[in-house]
């Protein structure tokens, strides 16, 4: 399955610079602008001087974690998507990611081609007036 060939920006928050590396190389390999950073202190900072299309971040992060800032990156961006990854899942981290305002949740190790699928789910759509249309869950 391919993925839209349009230049959207993503931004990546990791700690790991192993798993950011390979999830940078993932998102352009896919055709996508891909920014990151590796700890969640430095989200503010990127988010009020530019705008994603998607947010992929990590929960576990030195400073504030991606549970932590969820719901300023909703505040600041609320538009866009934010899918949440962590090697320390469960119900209940699942659930308050859900809460605090992400729009997706995967347990890691990542299998990429559920990223993918995970990924088009929650971009939305390019219209043909070059816009994009707004992700809705229904």
């Amino acid at each position: 399955m391919v993925m839209e060939n349009v230049k959207r920006r993503i931004l990546i928050m990791e700690d790991n610079e192993e798993m950011r590396s390979l999830l940078e190389d993932f998102f352009e390999e896919a055709g996508y602008w891909a920014d990151s950073i590796e700890k969640g202190t430095y989200a503010f900072a990127k988010l009020m001087k530019d705008a994603f299309d998607l947010i992929v971040t990590d929960i576990r992060m030195p400073g504030f974690s991606g549970l932590d800032i969820l719901p300023g990156l909703k505040r600041l961006q609320p538009e866009t998507p934010i899918i949440v990854i962590t090697a320390f899942g469960g119900e209940e981290i699942h659930r308050k990611a859900l809460e605090k305002g992400a729009t997706a949740y995967l347990e890691k190790p990542i299998h990429f081609q559920e990223f993918r699928k995970l990924i088009q789910e929650v971009l939305p759509p390019k219209e043909k007036n070059g816009r994009y249309k707004k992700w809705s869950e229904s």
